[in-house]
């Protein structure tokens, strides 16, 4: 049992942390690379110039798990071999999640700017973007379940009032949320509303912040209850 819990030492673990760092740097650097073209003119740099848009939706998404591992390596979780584990599978996981992620960044705003930007052409078809949404939204469940399992791991052995625990299980549940999500924008994009709504399985990420302004309403509601009976649990 004692091996099997067996703690990382200091040193260890701030080398997995820049290791973590360091593949998200790298993901964010396959994230320009995926698309670059060599520049032979002013036209060649000002249709590098109008990628920016695509590459900083990109960008945003993935500073946003690496700000979410940063969160819970601030937490001062226990350092064990699980945890290793966890994080050696979320760099894994991004490093994939960037081609999908390119791919659909760069189409949806040559969608949304009505063809003025890049990403024509990446597509083809209803069946190509069907897939493209699935496979990235699998992945970005994939993702989001690792960090829940982070979290969750976080929160193992300490008692329910601690603060770490807390914070702890607000980022599991926030994560969950987006698991789901993910999971849902698949499904979506491999039912035949597809054809009829293309934008429907872009649309449900938009849950997430829904979900979490909900869940957070609920918490504040709790708060106020427990408040409110406390003094009538003390007469």
């Amino acid at each position: 049992m004692g091996e099997g819990v067996r703690t990382v030492g200091p040193t260890e673990w701030r080398r997995l942390d820049a290791f973590v760092d360091s593949a998200f740097a790298f993901a964010v650097s396959l994230l320009i690379i995926a698309g670059a073209e060599p520049l032979r003119s002013f036209d060649d740099l000002v249709h590098a110039l109008m990628r920016i848009p695509a590459f900083l939706a990109g960008f945003a998404l993935i500073i946003l798990f690496w700000l979410a591992h940063r969160a819970w390596s601030s937490l001062g979780p226990r350092r064990d071999r699980m945890a290793t584990l966890l994080s050696l599978g979320v760099v894994f996981a991004v490093l994939v999640f960037v081609f999908p992620l390119r791919l659909l960044t760069e189409t949806a705003l040559h969608f949304m700017s009505g063809g003025a930007l890049p990403g024509g052409g990446l597509i083809a078809g209803f069946d190509q973007l069907g897939w493209t949404y699935a496979i990235y939204g699998f992945g970005f469940s994939v993702l989001s379940a690792l960090y829940v399992l982070l979290f969750r791991h976080a929160r193992a052995g300490l008692e329910a009032a601690d603060p770490t625990a807390r914070a702890a299980r607000s980022w599991a549940r926030t994560w969950t949320l987006a698991a789901v999500t993910g999971i849902v924008s698949g499904a979506l994009a491999l039912s035949p509303l597809l054809p009829v709504a293309p934008w429907l399985p872009g649309v449900a990420y938009w849950g997430i912040p829904l979900g979490i302004w909900v869940l957070a309403a609920l918490d504040r509601r709790r708060i106020r209850r427990a408040v409110g009976a406390a003094p009538a649990s003390e007469i």
